[in-house]
C-alpha cells in the first residue's frame, strides 16, 4: 500500500501558482474535435478489477506483438452521501494566484484544466449537474452535450465562459492564458485558481482540496478515501500480474505527422502512470524530469521494450504505420515488436478520482491483450 501524506487543504490552496507545464506547452490532451469517445456512461472500478483478476493472465507479457487500446472508463459515481449533500456556503479562501474569493452560489460550475480531472471530480462530489461548460479534455459521456468553452486546444475562450453566466470558475496552472483568467475575474465572476499536486500519491488531497472550495469537505473525505483505497488495490492487483523484472516503458506524446513528437519525463507524471503499472519509466532513467524532442538519438537511447501514449495521439501520426515511420521507433524493440499502449487522452495522466479503474483498463491492455 502507498502511504500518502495527510491532507492539507490550505497549503494546497495558499501556495504560488505552478507554471504551465511542458505538458500544455505540447498541448497534452488538446483534440481537434469536441466529442467524446464512444462508451457506455456506466462503467465502475469494481467491474474494472474483477475482469481484470478474473482473466487469465499471460504468461509471458513481453511475448504480446502489437498495438492495444486500454477501454474507456465512463462516468465516475458519485461518492456516498453526495446526493443528500449540501455545500456548505460561503467559502472564503486565498487561492493559489493570491487572490482572495468568497464563493456563495455553485449552481453553474466551469470547471478548467487539461486533464480532466476537475469535472470528474466535481461529478463525484454530486454535482455533475451544477457543471454548465467543459474543456475539451472533460470527455465523461454524461457531459458531452455541453458546450466547449476552450479554442485551439486548451486556450481559454473568455466570452465562451460568460456567456454560460458561471456562478463559479475553477482553473488550475495548466491552462490559460493568464489574461483570459483575469478578463473573468474583471467581470465579477468567482474564479478559484488550485494548485494540486496532480499525482498518484496526493490523489486524495487533490480531492479534498477541491471538495473545500465547493463547500462539500465532508463528501470530499469520503470521495478521496474511497480513491486511494482503490489505486491501492488496483496497484495490488496489477503487481501480481506484471513481471518480476520489470518492463522498460517510455511516454510518448505527439500530434500530428509534424514536428510536435517529445518524450514525456517524470515531472509530467508518467512515472507515476508507469510505475503504478508495473513498469519502469526509462525517460526517468535517463533523467529527463520534462518533455523533451523524441529524436533518433533519444529513443536509442531510451529502448523501451513498451511505447506509451495517447490515443488521438497515435491517431494523428497515421497509426501504427505512421508511427514506425517516425526516426527511431522502428529501431527501438518496442517498434520492432509493434508493442504500443495506448490510453484515452482524458485518461492518461487524469489522476482523480477514477485513477484505480484506469489504471486496472490501461494494465489489461498492457498485460492481457489477446
Amino acid at each position: 500500500m502507498f502511504r500518502r501524506p495527510a491532507r492539507a487543504l490550505a497549503c494546497l490552496l495558499l501556495s504560488a501558482t505552478v507554471a504551465t507545464t511542458g505538458l500544455t506547452a505540447c498541448g497534452v490532451g488538446s483534440q481537434n474535435d469536441t466529442g467524446t469517445t464512444g462508451t457506455a456512461e456506466e462503467t465502475s472500478f469494481e467491474a474494472a478489477l474483477t475482469a481484470f483478476t478474473d482473466q487469465a493472465d499471460v504468461s509471458d507479457p513481453r511475448e504480446i506483438t502489437g498495438t492495444s487500446t486500454a477501454e474507456t472508463v465512463g462516468d465516475v459515481t458519485p461518492a456516498e452521501g453526495a446526493g443528500d449533500a449540501e455545500p456548505d456556503l460561503p467559502v472564503e479562501l486565498t487561492d493559489a494566484d493570491g487572490h482572495d474569493v468568497t464563493i456563495d452560489d455553485v449552481s453553474r460550475i466551469i470547471p478548467l484544466d487539461i486533464y480532466g480531472t476537475i469535472s470528474r471530480t466535481l461529478a463525484g462530489l454530486g454535482l455533475r449537474d451544477n457543471i454548465v461548460g467543459r474543456t475539451v479534455s472533460s470527455m465523461e459521456p454524461s457531459l458531452s452535450d455541453l458546450p466547449v468553452v476552450t479554442q485551439g486546444g486548451h486556450s481559454i475562450n473568455a466570452e465562451a465562459v460568460l456567456n454560460l453566466d458561471p456562478s463559479l470558475v475553477i482553473v488550475d496552472g495548466s491552462i490559460g492564458p493568464d489574461e483570459a483568467i483575469s478578463q473573468l475575474r474583471d467581470s465579477g465572476v468567482s474564479v478559484v485558481k488550485i494548485n494540486p499536486d496532480h499525482s498518484i500519491d496526493t490523489v486524495g488531497d487533490d480531492i479534498s482540496t477541491l471538495a473545500s472550495v465547493v463547500g462539500l469537505s465532508e463528501v470530499g473525505d469520503t470521495l478521496a478515501t474511497r480513491a486511494e483505497d482503490e489505486i491501492d488495490q488496483a496497484i495490488e492487483a496489477i503487481g501480481d500480474t506484471a513481471p518480476g523484472d520489470p518492463m522498460r516503458m517510455a511516454f510518448l506524446y505527439a500530434r500530428g505527422d509534424g514536428g510536435v513528437f517529445y518524450i514525456l519525463g517524470s515531472g509530467d507524471g508518467t512515472s507515476d502512470l508507469i510505475e503504478s503499472l508495473g513498469g519502469v519509466d526509462a525517460a526517468k532513467e535517463q533523467g529527463i524530469g520534462k518533455a523533451s524532442p523524441a529524436n533518433a538519438e533519444a529513443l536509442a537511447e531510451l529502448n523501451p521494450e513498451v511505447i506509451v501514449m495517447m490515443s488521438a495521439g497515435l491517431e494523428s501520426t497515421g497509426g501504427l504505420d505512421g508511427l514506425l515511420a517516425k526516426p527511431g521507433i522502428a529501431q527501438t524493440t518496442a517498434g520492432e515488436r509493434h508493442r504500443i499502449l495506448s490510453i484515452p487522452d482524458s485518461q492518461a495522466l487524469s489522476f482523480g478520482p477514477q485513477s484505480g479503474e484506469m489504471l486496472l483498463t490501461a494494465a489489461a491492455a498492457l498485460y492481457q491483450a489477446e
